[in-house]
């Protein structure tokens, strides 16, 4: 019996409320050789009875008699899968209608990528705005050092470099567990993101609740990752440098003049190694210090004192950018304000 090109692979803990609209937006797809993977964690409520409404012979129904969270449910998932692709799906997401035959096109296409996300809408209290990420692999290998190169909900991963490297989501890593992951896959293949628009991430009052009870802990395991991809540079940070990391890392303010300097210090011992030890393209990472010392400027200072704060800095003239990208910074700046939906 032939496998099915992609496995859909959805976990569904109590999401009553959206997992019509997440099941839907799978089942409408354009490209249609897939099985759909849904495993339901020992929800409460009446998610099952939901799932069992639909009779597309392509749904496939796992259920675990309890609830044994978001990491084992997906090494579940992992195993269970049969597809030549796995694309991860949420249960209070949306899936455009062309998701499927854009992102199998493209992994066909380069079999050097071992995942792919793509940009997406997020969605909060009725607004809308596109979130863009790193495009290429040498961006996204600088981006790593900092944040999440791929939002876990868009990606389409394949399953031949899951199994020939025996990767799995890891529970040490909770609340960044695919952080960790692209972080390891990204050592024996590369990555890259769409900037095609292909979901719509919906942000609801769980998941902001949620997110801020975790803060103590997803920080502790950020740690981890960043401090890895910081010693990949020959980078081993003390305890005060992976703070102000952190801070720049999260778009976060700076508690004074003598932190944002410490934070231009950061940034340029950063610049200043990897020109040295080549481990990372020079104009791919200056664009992203960049973009996080601009925000840092704007965070602390304002508008424009923020700017000129910004324009006249040694970082700022020793990254060599060409203008219409320093441009673009500002522009990406600016329609991140604009934006407003959650604070990083």
């Amino acid at each position: 019996m032939r496998s099915p090109k992609v496995t859909v692979l959805m976990p569904v803990y109590n999401g009553e409320k959206y997992l019509k609209d997440a099941i839907e937006s799978i089942l409408t797809q354009d490209f249609t050789d897939f099985e759909f993977l849904i495993i339901n964690d020992g929800s409460s409520d009446s998610s099952e009875k939901i799932i069992a409404t639909y009779s597309d012979i392509r749904i496939r129904l796992l259920k675990n008699e309890k609830n044994i969270g978001l990491v084992n449910t997906l090494n579940k998932g992992l195993e269970a899968a049969l597809g030549e692709y796995i694309v991860r799906m949420d249960c209070d997401d949306v899936s455009l209608k062309n998701r499927l035959t854009v992102q199998v096109n493209y992994m066909d296409k380069n079999t050097d990528i071992g995942a792919c996300g793509s940009y997406y809408n997020m969605m909060i209290d009725g607004r809308k705005a596109v979130v863009d990420l790193p495009l290429n692999k040498h961006e996204m290998k600088s981006y790593m050092m900092f944040n999440c190169p791929i939002s876990h909900p868009t990606a389409i991963i394949r399953s031949s470099v899951i199994r020939k490297e025996k990767l799995s989501y890891n529970q040490d890593y909770i609340h960044a567990e695919d952080y960790q992951f692209w972080s390891r896959l990204s050592e024996c293949s590369n990555l890259a993101n769409l900037p095609d628009v292909l979901l719509n991430y919906r942000m609801h009052e769980n998941q902001i609740t949620q997110n801020q009870s975790f803060s103590t802990k997803k920080l502790e395991t950020l740690s981890l990752i960043r401090s890895h991809h910081l010693k990949l540079l020959n980078i081993v940070p003390s305890q005060e440098e992976l703070k102000v990391h952190h801070l720049v890392s999260d778009g976060g303010k700076a508690e004074s003049e003598s932190q944002m300097s410490q934070t231009e210090l950061w940034l340029k011992k950063i610049i200043n190694v990897n020109t040295k030890t080549k481990q990372l393209d020079d104009a791919y990472l200056g664009k992203i210090v960049l973009e996080r010392w601009l925000r840092m400027c704007f965070n602390f200072y304002g508008g424009t004192k923020g700017f000129k704060y910004f324009y006249n800095s040694e970082i700022y003239s020793e990254v060599k950018l060409p203008f219409k990208q320093k441009l673009e910074l500002f522009k990406n700046l600016y329609n991140s304000y604009k934006r407003k939906l959650i604070k990083k």
